[in-house]
């Protein structure tokens, strides 16, 4: 149990500070992929995998409040490695997220030959590892472990990111400094029901719960799913 422990510990202790961020987030799952805890703790693996998840909503919540598009697109739309793959080579190519891939091939491509073209009859493109919120929330949900409530909840958010991330960008085409600049009292309850405003409170509870699990095993968790247990009946004697 000592890695998931350490691991529990780092998330209380960097939650709040400012290196909460796509590589802290990712740097924190594959430590928990790789703990080798799994087979034994299967609860606490993935409470502690859901409160990575909870860190994540939080990080691209901000990201889309604040209008830091590209930070948003990064952690829930954009995968985290692409290669392409060129015909008749065996050497695939990274794809660097923040270049037009026309600029980055243009010395792959035979000269004098249209950059887009090439790629599009010579190359496929591979996703090595997608965005970083879709992942983990497949993983959750594979996992056959965490109850509907909380996993319909963790959809819920998802899908209020990009909607905020969109609210945010056609208000920055009028004020670039959208909604940082300020807005006018009578529009200030139909903007924040517009932006994410999400928190620590599940993170803080799913931490609870694994430190009650980590006491108890036969402790519910309201994060889990039910599970059934057997009731042994003992037989009446024969009178």
């Amino acid at each position: 149990m000592t890695d998931l422990m350490l691991l529990t510990r780092d998330l209380h202790e960097q939650v709040f500070d400012h290196y909460l961020n796509e590589e802290f987030l990712v740097n924190q799952m594959e430590q928990l992929e790789s703990s080798g805890e799994r087979d034994g703790s299967v609860d606490i693996y993935w409470l502690s995998m859901s409160r990575i998840m909870e860190l994540a909503l939080l990080c691209a919540g901000n990201y889309a409040d604040f209008g830091q598009i590209r930070e948003t697109g990064d952690i829930i739309a954009n995968p985290r490695h692409t290669e392409v793959h060129i015909d008749g080579t065996w050497e695939p190519v990274r794809v660097k997220r923040y270049e037009r891939m026309s600029e980055q091939f243009i010395d792959y491509a035979p000269p004098g030959t249209n950059v887009r073209e090439w790629l599009r009859d010579n190359t496929h493109l591979v996703q090595v590892k997608g965005p970083l919120i879709p992942y983990l929330y497949d993983m959750l949900k594979g996992a056959d472990t965490l109850s509907e409530s909380y996993l319909s909840s963790v959809y819920l958010r998802m899908q209020k990111i990009p909607e905020t991330m969109t609210f945010v960008m056609q208000g920055q085409m009028m004020d670039p400094n959208y909604p940082l600049s300020g807005v006018i009292p009578e529009e200030k309850e139909f903007v924040e029901a517009n932006l994410c405003r999400y928190d620590r409170k599940k993170f803080h509870q799913i931490g609870m719960d694994i430190g009650r699990l980590l006491k108890d095993e036969n402790y519910c968790s309201s994060f889990l799913k039910r599970k059934l247990r057997k009731i042994l009946h003992r037989p009446r004697p024969v009178v």
